[in-house]
């Protein structure tokens, strides 16, 4: 059977109230989810219990999940979406929509390689990502990482679709700084 057909199979039987394939699904996913909400919030304990609602909310909600997407997808943006209410709950992420304008947007190429020929090492990498602004770094971390476009980084922050193209072009020059940064105590 292919995994589609074994999903959706799962998902009808979740839907009826079977646990043994709530437990299956949960297996199928708790390690990627877990991650995801790992990177946003960087605590092992809250991301444990980010991915626990997320799952129980996934589980409530069952009825909601139409199949445009895979369920992996749809629990995936649920995770999200409760790391961000957690950052915003204990107020470790603050989002001004008056800040995106203070300066004028500067375009940029949005697939341009912030590493540039230079290769950096994943664990320096995160060192200087945890050195941003947290919506800086979940916005770097929902385009690059995550695979999310402008729109549904909007519909995920709760902004518009030109406040994510700013938000990322000034979270790319941020981190572009500190790579040079980086760069230059290094030589």
């Amino acid at each position: 059977m292919k995994t589609g057909e074994r999903e959706k199979k799962l998902i009808d039987a979740c839907r009826n109230g079977d646990r043994t394939a709530m437990e299956k699904l949960y297996v199928m996913y708790y390690k990627p989810m877990f991650n995801t909400a790992y990177r946003i919030v960087n605590d092992f304990h809250f991301a444990e219990d980010i991915m626990q609602e997320s799952f129980l909310k996934a589980f409530e909600k069952l009825d909601r999940f139409e199949g445009r997407s895979t369920f992996g997808a749809w629990l995936k943006r649920i995770v999200i979406n409760e790391s961000l209410q957690w950052l915003k709950k204990y107020k470790r992420f603050q989002f001004n929509a008056e800040e995106i304008w203070k300066e004028e947007l500067v375009e940029e190429d949005p697939d341009e390689d912030l590493l540039g020929d230079n290769h950096v090492p994943p664990e320096k990498l995160l060192e200087l990502l945890n050195r941003l602004k947290p919506n800086y770094k979940i916005i770097l971390q929902l385009y690059f990482i995550e695979g999310y476009d402008y729109e549904e980084i909007g519909q995920i922050m709760g902004i518009t679709y030109q406040n994510a193209r700013t938000m990322l072009s000034r979270a790319k020059q941020k981190l572009k700084k500190l790579l040079e940064n980086e760069r230059i105590s290094d030589a």
